[in-house]
Parts: structure tokens; C-alpha cells; sequence
């Protein structure tokens, strides 16, 4: 994996540009027996990208250390979980699926999970509570109390005795993981904890990485849902450390606001000083709160926004929040990768400033000249400036994943209403003279 130069705001693998698109029914595939269906699925479908926790709190996932009698010994892995990761990431680079690992699965050290994680003093032979800054339970939810496994840098606590065993646990992900190279790298999933830790396990994965001749790109996903909060500052304006962002949060919003969110932080990247870099959605959310069932337009919605506010990527997350990547997962991801790949996306942008509502909302991505494409979320009407011209307009069928018959049409101001009150998509292309 690189940022591809021509357009740093879109990944490259194999010296081409890509569009990342995925969904999956489990965000551990690696640990679970929904592995081989979910990557033949996704791979069929035209996706090409999926999330990777290296989380073991679900049935039939194991955890990475053996144990001795009753407990688990953290100096001696558990060769099961590191075969299922190393037979995970070949399955994938031979589909081309990119893999985004988490190094900390942050649920699996809160709350009920925490009683039985081999980190927990209790469930270990290596150190007691007394040794550690450990708590025997935390039952605080992780965006409102980052719990002490999460403050063991020099910077924050200071627990030497945690540390080592925490090190050792990221070095053995990287010696599995590095010599692929279809893998992203985020150092946590939705976190609280204070930017120090992220600095500290930046610096750490970072340097290790280095160690082994291997350039690595890496982040780490906040939790607030608004993107201008100052803890996502954390990891845009750490470039050395951090080569992307992490939006996925900001999936829980909606509508315009959900876009314009978007756009703002494409507009921090775009006028920083250290310059344009990727914005991944490793997870949709279809439920306008948590803990509610995921909605197939919130979904869908969500998941075609993030494409034309030029983000990298955008995959379903797991249900009952999203998806997965059941049928009309499958259909959407094939949809989108069908009418993706008939314009050169890469060498577009979001251009709201060329559309003109004038019933419902839409949304454009352009290269002013060439090209424009535009997605309806519900039918509607607007007018879209063009510049030069002819163009061939086609209308992108989502539902019946087919292009309707070419139109050809003149620049200026063009009046377009999609075909029905529904999702639709249109493409206009500098046509050539004509025969």
C-alpha cells in the first residue's frame, strides 16, 4: 500500500490508484468462522477492503496467549491466534483485499470483557494488581472513561510492569503482518484515551516497523462523532506518525451535516502545511443512534457519501449497527465499483459549488471539463453548471445495477431530475465530436 501522488487523498496498490470499498459480517474475521465466506463474498462483489480487530470477545474466538492451568501465561503465545491472523492476511492478498488492523480491540478491555482478558491480573501469571496500576473490574463505557491499561506510556502512568507485556504484544502483530503488503495499520478503535497514548504507540509501532525496512502507513480513530472536535486533532496534525485519517465517527451523523463534516476536514488536509492525505471509513453505521438496528436508506446514504466527499474508503460495518455485508450490502458494493470504475475518480473532487438545488439534496464529484458525477439519495432536481461541453449523460441504475442509454447535452447550466424518487446516479463525460 501508498498514497497515490497524483491524488494523496486516495490510496495506490501495485502502482495503481484504488478506491476502497467493503463490508463484512464480523470485524475480527481473522478469529472467526466467517472468515473464507465473508472474503470469497467480498471479493465477488467487486470489495475490496475490510476491518481487522484483534479483538477474541466473541463465541469461538481464541485469545493470544496459552495457558498454564487456570490462568494465562503472557510470555507464551498462543499459536492458534497467531496462525488464524497469518492464514487471514494471505487469503486476503490473494483477492487484493486490503486488511486495516487494530492493534487494540478497546471492548475487549472494558466492562464485562475485561473479567476474563488476559491482560486483567486475575486471569494472568505474570503480575498481580499490587504490581500493576490494573483495576479488577472497569465498568465505565469506554467514551466516557478510558480505563488504566490505556495510560501505561512513561508520559502518562508510567506502568513498567504493563508496558513490556504491551510491547511484546504489538511486536508480535507486526512480525505477522508486515510482510504483507495489503495492510493499514490504526492503533485503536474509537478511543478516549489521552493523545499521549497514541504519540507513545505511534513512536512505538513506527520505529519498529523502521527496524525491519518496512514503511508502514498508521492512524488512530477518535471517538466524538464531530469531526472538529479537538481530539481528532490528535492524528491530523501528527503526519509523521499518523499517514491518514480515521472518519468513520462521523458516520453516526446524517443528512448535509454528515457530508459537510466531511468536507471540513478534507479542507483541514487539503490547506495544512503538511498537505492532502487519505480519510478512511472503516465503518458505516446504519442506525441513526447506538444500540438501535441498522436502516438500509441510513445505510446506503451514508455509504455513498463518503465516496463523493472523495473519502479513500467506506465498508458496512458489522450488524446489528450495520450491514455487514448482507445482499443489498453486496449489491451497493457492486454498484458502486461499477460506476466507479467508468470515470477516473481519482482525478476528481467534491464540487457542491456547481449544483443548485431545486427539489431534494445531491451531491457531485468533478473535474470541471471532463467530467461530473452526481448521486441522488432520494430522486430530486438540480442544476448543475457545466463548463465546455458536449457531454454524454448517462443515468446509473443503483437498484439494477446498469447504465441507462447515453443522452448527449450541452454545457452551461443543465436542469437535471433523476428518474424516480429514489437512489439514482448520473455520470456526464466529455463527449467526443461527432461521426
Amino acid at each position: 500500500m501508498e498514497i497515490w501522488q497524483e491524488n494523496p487523498f486516495y490510496w495506490a496498490y501495485k502502482g495503481r490508484p484504488i478506491l476502497l470499498l467493503g463490508g463484512s459480517d464480523e470485524d475480527n474475521l481473522f478469529n472467526h468462522p466467517a472468515l473464507w465466506a465473508n472474503l470469497c463474498s467480498l471479493s465477488e462483489c467487486g470489495g475490496n477492503y475490510v476491518r481487522c480487530t484483534m479483538s477474541s470477545r466473541d463465541p469461538g474466538n481464541v485469545w493470544p496467549y496459552a495457558r498454564v492451568g487456570e490462568r494465562y501465561d503472557l510470555t507464551k503465545p498462543n499459536p492458534e491466534y497467531w496462525e488464524r491472523l497469518e492464514r487471514f492476511l494471505q487469503l486476503a492478498q490473494e483477492r487484493e483485499i486490503i486488511v486495516q488492523i487494530e492493534f487494540w480491540a478497546t471492548f475487549d478491555f472494558y466492562q464485562e470483557h475485561w473479567l476474563r482478558n488476559p491482560f486483567n491480573p486475575s486471569c494472568n501469571v505474570n503480575y498481580t494488581y499490587e504490581e500493576t496500576q490494573l483495576c479488577p473490574r472497569w465498568e465505565e463505557h469506554p467514551a466516557h472513561s478510558p480505563q488504566p491499561f490505556f495510560f501505561s506510556p512513561p508520559t502518562l502512568n508510567d506502568d513498567r510492569v504493563l508496558l513490556p507485556y504491551q510491547q511484546d504484544f504489538v511486536r508480535r502483530v507486526l512480525e505477522v503482518a508486515l510482510p504483507y503488503e495489503n495492510v493499514l495499520y490504526c492503533l485503536d478503535n474509537e478511543t478516549a484515551t489521552a493523545p499521549e497514548w497514541a504519540w507513545y504507540w505511534g513512536e512505538f509501532v513506527q520505529e519498529e516497523a523502521r527496524k525491519q525496512g518496512k514503511r508502514i502507513y498508521l492512524t488512530e480513530m477518535y471517538d466524538p462523532w464531530d469531526l472538529r472536535h479537538w481530539a481528532h486533532q490528535a492524528t491530523y496534525t501528527r503526519p509523521d506518525l499518523f499517514a491518514f485519517v480515521e472518519v468513520s465517527q462521523n458516520n453516526w451523523q446524517e443528512g448535509r451535516t454528515h457530508y459537510e463534516r466531511l468536507l471540513w476536514m478534507r479542507e483541514q488536509l487539503l490547506h495544512s502545511e503538511f498537505g492532502p492525505r487519505p480519510m478512511n471509513n472503516v465503518k458505516v453505521y446504519g442506525c441513526p443512534r447506538p444500540r438501535t438496528p441498522a436502516q438500509v436508506g441510513l445505510s446506503l446514504d451514508r455509504f455513498w457519501q463518503n465516496i463523493f466527499a472523495g473519502c479513500a474508503s467506506t465498508r458496512f460495518h458489522r450488524p446489528p449497527s450495520g450491514l455487514g455485508l448482507n445482499e443489498v450490502a453486496q449489491r451497493t458494493i457492486r454498484a458502486a465499483r461499477l460506476f466507479t470504475d467508468a470515470f477516473d475518480i481519482f482525478a476528481t473532487a467534491p464540487r457542491p459549488d456547481l449544483l443548485q438545488p431545486v427539489e431534494g439534496e445531491a451531491y457531485c464529484l468533478a473535474a470541471p471539463g471532463q467530467v461530473y458525477a452526481l448521486y441522488f439519495p432520494k430522486g430530486g432536481e438540480v442544476i448543475l453548471q457545466l463548463e465546455g461541453g458536449p457531454f454524454q449523460l448517462r443515468w446509473f441504475d443503483a437498484e439494477r445495477l446498469a447504465f441507462g442509454s447515453p443522452q448527449r447535452v450541452e454545457g452551461g447550466a443543465l436542469r437535471l431530475r433523476a428518474p424516480s424518487e429514489r437512489l439514482w446516479l448520473v455520470l456526464l463525460q466529455l463527449a467526443g465530436e461527432p461521426s
